[in-house]
Parts: C-alpha cells; sequence; structure tokens
C-alpha cells in the first residue's frame, strides 16, 4: 500500500521576502514548534502551556503598558553586559527579553484562554528564559573562588524574584499576576546583572 507523502514543516515558511508576513512566519513557527507542544502538555498534564487570563488590561491600557514596559530591564541589562565585553551573557539576555515581550503582548492582545498564538510565544519564551537561566546557573558555579565571588545583592534578588515568579503561579489571575510577574522581570534583570559584572570582573 502506497504511504501518503510526508508533509515538509519547513513548507510553511516564506521563500522569498514578498512571501513574508506575519500570519506565514507564525504558522511555520507553530508547526515546527507542534511536538514540543504535545511533549510540554503530555508531561504536565497540560497544565505547562496555560497562562493568566489578564483582561479586562490590554497591550494598550496603563497598566499593561507598564507590566510590557519591564522588560526593557532585560534589554538594558543585555545592553549593559554586552558593552562590557560579555557579549554572549548579554546577547542571551536581550532574546529572553524580546521574547518576554512578545509573550507577554500576545497575552495582553488576545485575552481569552487557550489562544494558539500565546502558546506559541509561551513555548519560545521557556526556551529563551531557559537559556538565560541555565547561562546564570553556569556562571554561578564557574567562578575561580566559588561561592565567595557571588555578589549578595545578587543572591537576594535572585531568590526574592524566584519567589516572586512562583507567586505568579498561585495567583494566576490578572493585577496579582501583573504586579508579581513585573517584580519577577525586574530582580530577574537586576540578578542577571550582578551575576554578569561579578563574571565578568573574575575572568578580565
Amino acid at each position: 500500500q502506497e504511504q501518503p507523502p510526508q508533509q515538509d514543516p519547513w513548507a510553511l515558511f516564506p521563500t522569498s521576502t514578498t512571501d513574508i508576513t506575519s500570519e506565514s512566519l507564525s504558522n511555520g513557527l507553530a508547526s515546527v514548534l507542534t511536538p514540543w507542544e504535545d511533549l510540554i502538555n503530555d508531561s504536565t498534564d497540560g497544565w505547562g502551556l496555560t497562562y493568566a487570563d489578564l483582561s479586562p488590561e490590554t497591550e494598550s491600557t496603563p497598566l499593561g503598558v507598564g507590566f510590557l514596559a519591564t522588560n526593557v530591564a532585560y534589554a538594558l541589562t543585555g545592553l549593559l553586559l554586552t558593552w562590557q565585553g560579555d557579549v554572549f551573557y548579554g546577547c542571551v539576555t536581550e532574546l529572553a527579553g524580546v521574547v518576554s515581550f512578545w509573550y507577554h503582548y500576545s497575552q495582553l492582545k488576545h485575552g481569552q484562554l487557550d489562544s494558539q498564538p500565546v502558546k506559541l510565544a509561551l513555548m519560545v519564551d521557556y526556551m529563551t528564559a531557559g537559556a538565560a537561566l541555565m547561562c546564570t546557573g553556569f556562571y554561578l558555579v564557574t567562578f575561580p573562588q566559588g561561592w565567595t565571588q557571588i555578589p549578595g545583592d545578587a543572591l537576594v534578588a535572585g531568590i526574592a524574584g524566584l519567589t516572586s515568579l512562583g507567586l505568579c503561579w498561585v495567583w494566576e489571575m490578572g493585577y496579582p499576576y501583573l504586579f508579581w510577574h513585573s517584580l519577577w522581570h525586574l530582580l530577574s534583570a537586576y540578578a542577571g546583572y550582578t551575576v554578569g559584572q561579578a563574571h565578568i570582573a573574575a575572568f578580565t
């Protein structure tokens, strides 16, 4: 029996500049990431790709704009670390900030739960934020003189940031989420900056 032809997941990507649209890019990326979506859903019983409904706030309300603006902390951190000589960590932080903005903009714009564009952005956010966290963790365990070289304010900000992130999942709704997740952005960016600075000082 003749087998049906295999679908090329890359076929949905544009083949020329005239084909590039936000819809084609989104569809192409969604096709490539579908197996990862299934893996996350199966591993977490569907919880991993849930997200907070932030209505009535949107991407254009004052609170929504303020929430999105907290991602600027990642941009500043990335720029400063790159300027000071740590190009890799700076770029990883920049990328995490851009994707975080994309995810939360989609979250505010689409509002309703189980929106595919939001879930797509969330999956990419997991990847880029995870890369930034792994890089931070690598720095923490590779200081020549061990934990004594880790700045105390980095540890305080990191623990406070992770606590804020955890509280986002306890109150995964509206205003509490906006508050705690904003703190996560600000505290994690500061912790990353101080760890990056200490790492630059230790190896220069």
